[in-house]
């Protein structure tokens, strides 16, 4: 007899009660409450007028968990999830960072954890690097060796999949070994995030479980929802940390929720029902202790063993204004009217994560990657919370739905397997392009369609205010207790902003891109926009087009890998932004040295996959997230051969910006900056 999602009831209770037994031995206490009062206490936050599709939303949720919530009762026994994640918030075997008060560090210098593996890192690629050029390693200074970093940009699962894809052929070639940063937009971010933890530093790995994981559910699904509850931990490691956010004073919004179960879905390693008989703790790949962490992946960069990685979102930068009250930033819900007039000079902020700080080089303010999330005031934490999620953390990077949201949600409903949340899904796009009409549904600056998550603001009344002082605190980020973090695509699908840190020092970027538009010629305009406002001029060094037969292996000839050449410039008063508008430069510190990106897009390879176009076909669109097994293949063979076609350039930027570094040495020029050996 099968359950309302399909699942066999026989086979089900079989499974839970094996698993009750587990959690009798090891004395776990597990949620015993029934979900759904849990999730009417995370209220669901927009402006008023959205309260209907709030409780809409609500409907959704309980509508994906109801054999997931039965499971869990059944499952349990003993405490509610709610106390057990009140009490380990404050067990510092589990999580030793409560025992520390988290500081703002200001400046533009690079932190010192950071200073100290980029030395680490050099003296490692040295070898790596001479071998992968082709000379003797005598022949190579380590203070010569170029700092090299790599890109991933936005695009869903077709960025996840082809930032892993390239990846992969790097780690094979050598290339990876020469790396000193990798960076990501939205679903490259997915990949570096899996490369670290699970995929233990190996992309193989990573993408094997890709074609296990990718299909045939989709990650909202109620089967994918119901496994990543069910498994020994799986509600405490999933909803904990939406549990402990709440208990920080933040209120839980629909995009949290997206963040959990998405990540949950694709991290999710082993289905302990396939595997009757066996321990969670020391068999089961997929059994943890606790949720994920960011920081965790310092194991691999503290020692210089692999590169560091850095994660990307923006913030929505109004200076001139002061937030209404803690969770909005305007009185009006129409975007277009009163205060958001004066929106023109408002700009993106990027703000990086790294296993060290999470942070922006425009605000010159940093915090430990295990202290974001907490409540600050005047550049302390004031409630020593356990280190959030990495699941709720890529859940800012991979906000997407925050922007267009009724083209997400539309695109996902045609997705979605038979029976599951179609009617639901219809309605809320529906009701929320009523909200906001056509235009605001598809252009951020205008609005907020599905409320970003929130965060504390770490620079909330940094600027000490003594009593009795006339003196007012700065005006804008300073009084705003929350930041909205958001997907960086928004601004710029290539995460160059944060690889251009004037104390990073990268000689050659290359850049992945698995953007939808790469055959549009749109590359120049975004680079434009970044390198303005760091001060750097791209150009294109060879103008090369496609032919126009689709079915010519060689259309794309010369395209794979282009290169551009970065030269410092006065920073431009205006720059074409990402919607097409001419706006001031948004400020920035500019980078002032001389470097080389390496374009490679993600297109067709009719030698690699004939009549496969990553960009246009259906299954390989920015918001599908179910992906078969031969679909996987199919785009890491493309990305496999589009690297192949353009390591050759690839090699030669390289081998030009180690004798850039070497003839600036011997000029007295320092070989580097950011950089002591």
């Amino acid at each position: 007899m099968s359950g309302p999602h399909g699942f066999r009831r026989s086979e089900t209770t079989s499974q839970l009660q094996y698993e009750q037994n587990i959690y009798d031995q090891q004395q776990c206490e597990q949620s015993t409450e029934d979900l759904g009062p849990q999730f009417d206490k995370m209220a669901v936050t927009d402006e008023p007028q959205h309260q209907g599709f709030r409780a809409k939303l609500k409907g959704m949720v309980k509508e994906a968990f109801p054999e997931a919530i039965q499971d869990l009762k059944i499952m349990g026994g003993m405490t509610a999830l709610e106390t057990r994640v009140k009490k380990e918030m404050h067990d510092s075997h589990l999580f030793p960072e409560v025992d520390k008060v988290a500081h703002v560090r200001r400046g533009l210098d690079l932190c010192p954890e950071e200073q100290a593996f980029l030395a680490k890192r050099k003296v490692r690629a040295r070898d790596n690097f001479a071998k992968y050029i082709g000379v003797s390693p005598e022949e190579v200074d380590a203070r010569d060796v170029p700092t090299v970093a790599f890109g991933g940009s936005g695009g869903g699962f077709r960025a996840m999949i082809g930032c892993l894809g390239y990846g992969r052929q790097m780690q094979h070639t050598g290339l990876w070994d020469c790396l000193t940063y990798v960076s990501g937009v939205s679903g490259s971010c997915w990949s570096l995030a899996a490369y670290y933890t699970f995929a233990h530093a190996n992309f193989d790995k990573a993408i094997a479980h890709c074609k296990e994981r990718f299909s045939p559910h989709h990650p909202l699904s109620g089967e994918a929802i119901r496994k990543v509850l069910s498994v020994p931990g799986g509600a405490r490691i999933t909803l904990g940390p939406l549990i402990m956010k709440s208990k920080s004073g933040l209120q839980t919004v629909a995009m949290d929720l997206y963040a959990v179960f998405t990540t949950g879905w694709i991290f999710f390693q082993d289905d302990p029902a396939i595997h009757p008989g066996r321990t969670p703790h020391n068999q089961v790949s997929g059994w943890q202790k606790s949720w994920y962490r960011w920081s965790s992946a310092r194991e691999y960069a503290d020692n210089g063993a692999e590169p560091l990685p850095i994660f990307t979102a923006i913030r929505h930068e109004r200076p001139w204004k002061d937030w209404t009250d803690k969770e909005h930033p305007f009185k009006e819900p129409d975007h277009g009217e009163g205060d958001h007039r004066e929106a023109d000079d408002a700009w993106f902020q990027w703000y990086e994560m790294t296993p060290y700080e999470v942070g922006c080089d425009e605000t010159e303010a940093w915090v430990p990657t295990w202290g974001f999330g907490r409540p600050f005031h005047e550049g302390k934490s004031t409630m020593q919370l356990p280190e959030q999620s990495l699941a709720l953390l890529l859940g800012l990077c991979t906000s997407a739905p925050a922007g267009p949201l009724t083209s997400y949600l539309g695109t996902i409903s045609r997705n979605l397997p038979a029976n599951f949340l179609g009617n639901s899904i219809h309605a809320l796009a529906s009701r929320v392009a009523k909200f906001w009409g056509k235009q605001g549904t598809e252009e951020f600056q205008e609005h907020h369609p599905l409320h970003a998550c929130n965060e504390h603001n770490f620079l909330y009344h940094y600027t000490p205010h003594p009593p009795g002082s006339p003196t007012a605190r700065p005006p804008g980020l300073e009084n705003s207790p929350r930041i909205h973090l958001i997907d960086s695509g928004m601004d710029n699908n290539c995460p160059t902003y944060v690889l251009l840190h004037p104390h990073r020092g990268v000689d050659v970027m290359i850049n992945m891109d698995a953007s939808s538009d790469v055959q549009k010629d749109s590359f120049p305009t975004r680079v434009d926009q970044i390198g303005g406002r760091r001060g750097i001029k791209f150009t294109n060094r060879h103008d090369v087009r496609p032919g126009a037969d689709p079915k010519d292996p060689d259309r794309f000839r010369g395209m794979y890998a282009q290169i551009y050449d970065g030269v410092p410039c006065a920073r431009p008063e205006t720059v074409i932004d990402s919607y097409g508008r001419t706006v001031k430069t948004p400020p920035a510190p500019a980078y002032g040295r001389e470097c080389t990106m390496v374009y490679m897009p993600l297109l067709p390879n009719e030698r690699a996959v004939p009549g496969y176009d990553p960009s246009t076909a259906k299954f390989s669109g920015s918001y599908n997230l179910v992906w078969t097994p031969e679909q996987v293949e199919m785009l890491v063979r493309v990305c496999v051969a589009n690297f192949e076609e353009g390591e050759g350039t690839v090699r030669e930027v390289m081998r030009a910006a180690w004798q850039r570094r070497k003839a600036e040495r011997e000029r007295g020029g320092g070989g580097g900056v950011g950089v002591r050996v």
